[in-house]
């Protein structure tokens, strides 16, 4: 118990440093801009057609190869900085002990994921508030640009797939997409954080999660290939939810999670134990 308890303690220690942080700052208005600029797209027909919008748009803010990246980026941003090291943390190692701090830092990792995209689907539904219709179906605007050359007509860029509106309820939609979402960011800060904290330098962790997200855009259109893109399966859209397609099931997704996060988070571990502590300047 006193490990978790001094786990806790590290990683709320990061949190408490956003207030006055000023790339979470940034981050939080780069999320604000991105977020009402492809989503006024889906509101703006809405009113052309004087009929609200369902407040689901969340699934669908990361079908688009190019908007993916937009909004992933700020969260590699936010983890650029692992393994999180600054000139307070050799002090808390040597009160906390090793394994207790990689705890609290990885525990972290896995907090601020959720944060993101939680703040994201906020984000999507409170900056159009005053244009949202509350229900538990999709709704005719989202149907519409979905099943319809509607999408095409008035070069929306948000793309939103029919297939997900005809497999999905709106709710297991949302849920899985938040799912899916923070499970991509958790492995992409964990990417970050390992091979920072073996290489003793932020630049190759960041290329790797980079590397991640353009590997998603580029096999874009080649199912069989999403198989071996981890961002790729945060997308709804590239899944295979009725076994006729050579694109990965939900099964198969979960367990290369489970397996590549459980890994990452062994030689996190193991690393830290071992890791001489250097204190680099901020970000």
């Amino acid at each position: 118990m006193k490990l978790f308890n001094t786990a806790r303690f590290v990683c709320f220690q990061n949190f408490r440093k956003w207030s006055s942080n000023y790339r979470v700052w940034i981050i939080a208005i780069l999320l604000i801009i991105l977020t009402h600029s492809f989503t006024k797209e889906i509101i703006d027909f809405g009113k052309d057609i004087d009929i609200n919008v369902s407040p689901w748009m969340f699934p669908f803010l990361f079908t688009q190869k190019f908007i993916k990246l937009l909004f992933f980026f700020p969260l590699i941003l936010l983890f650029s900085d692992a393994p999180f090291i600054d000139e307070n943390q050799p002090y808390i190692i040597a009160r906390s002990g090793r394994i207790p701090w990689s705890i609290g830092q990885i525990g972290y990792i896995f907090i601020a994921s959720a944060v993101y995209f939680i703040f994201l689907l906020l984000l999507s539904i409170g900056l159009n508030l005053f244009n949202i219709q509350f229900t538990m179906e999709w709704g005719k605007v989202l149907g519409t640009l979905a099943n319809t050359n509607a999408a095409h007509v008035v070069n929306l860029k948000t793309y939103i797939p029919s297939d997900v509106l005809h497999y999905f309820s709106p709710v297991q939609a949302l849920w899985f997409s938040l799912l899916l979402s923070w499970l991509t960011g958790v492995l992409l800060g964990l990417i970050i954080y390992v091979i920072n904290s073996f290489s003793n330098t932020r630049v190759f962790g960041i290329l790797t999660a980079s590397f991640l997200l353009v590997l998603d855009a580029t096999v874009t259109n080649n199912d069989n290939l999403y198989r071996f893109s981890p961002v790729s399966w945060s997308n709804l859209a590239r899944i295979d939810i009725d076994g006729t397609t050579p694109m990965p099931s939900i099964t198969y997704i979960y367990i290369c999670f489970a397996l590549l996060i459980g890994a990452l988070l062994v030689s996190a571990i193991v690393i830290n134990r071992k890791q001489t502590i250097n204190v680099l300047p901020p970000i």
